[in-house]
């Protein structure tokens, strides 16, 4: 409570509102003045003035807003080749296609789940839509496990069909659960359980942190449809949409 107060008189400072300057005064006047007088001072200044507080915090979001909008912006013109075209990356779809998706994805996210089939679908229903599928393990430890036996799978040419089980998947993701139940999909479980350690996996799973974090992806799912960013879960109606979107702006 004691950081919220403090940081909302700090951005009411900033538009303008005398609070902070009263702080600042009665510390010059008084070195010592003890936390819990100035904890009493925010808080009575927020009772008094809702309407500043308000308006400061409105101001603050949509700066923040701003600058992650430039940011993500500056990371579509900077990073475009490691987002769309990066080789280690799983595709979908038609490698060729005129429009590409992005999905950032976590296997333990259950509104990643629901929206799994869709995609399936739509790339069945349009042969010019190509998936890039960046795996985003946010969700923990078990989570992490997971794309690593995924992303081992790709090398054997494995990955659909490891992923697929992954989705569908509602029990334990211990390590030895997910080893058996990649190769009951057609994975040769002692290769992946080599692989999945190689260093150069964990590097590419970083390198999809780094990228979600400039483009102000924060949770899962996160989509590009094309260079649009759309958040969370999204239905195939929606989907359709968007790659017609899309595919107008790129034409």
């Amino acid at each position: 409570m004691r950081t919220l107060l403090i940081l909302v008189a700090l951005m009411v400072a900033a538009v303008g509102g005398y609070a902070f300057k009263e702080f600042a005064l009665a510390r010059e006047v008084q070195p010592v003045l003890a936390q819990q007088e100035i904890d009493q001072a925010i808080a009575r200044y927020l009772k008094e003035h809702p309407g500043d507080v308000m308006a400061a915090l409105q101001a603050a979001q949509a700066q923040a807003e701003q600058q992650q909008k430039q940011v993500a912006l500056q990371a579509l013109a900077d990073r475009k080749a490691e987002i769309f075209d990066n080789p280690a990356d799983p595709v979908l779809g038609n490698p060729e296609g005129d429009v590409t998706v992005v999905e950032f994805f976590d296997y333990r996210c259950p509104y990643c789940k629901r929206v799994s089939d869709a995609l399936v679908t739509l790339v069945q229903g349009d042969p010019k839509v190509r998936v890039v599928f960046k795996e985003f393990p946010i969700l923990g430890p078990e989570s992490l496990v997971a794309a690593k036996v995924a992303l081992a799978a790709h090398r054997q040419g494995k990955y659909h069909e490891v992923h697929a089980a992954l989705m569908a998947h509602k029990g334990s993701f211990e390590k030895a659960a997910l080893l058996e139940l990649a190769a009951n999909a057609g994975a040769d479980e002692q290769r992946l359980s080599a692989d999945m350690e190689d260093p150069a996996i964990l590097g590419q799973l970083q390198a999809n942190d780094s990228l979600a974090a400039e483009l102000g992806i924060t949770g899962t799912p996160g989509f590009l449809f094309g260079n649009q960013l759309v958040p969370g879960a999204v239905s195939l109606d929606d989907m359709k949409k968007l790659v017609a979107e899309a595919r107008a702006t790129a034409g």
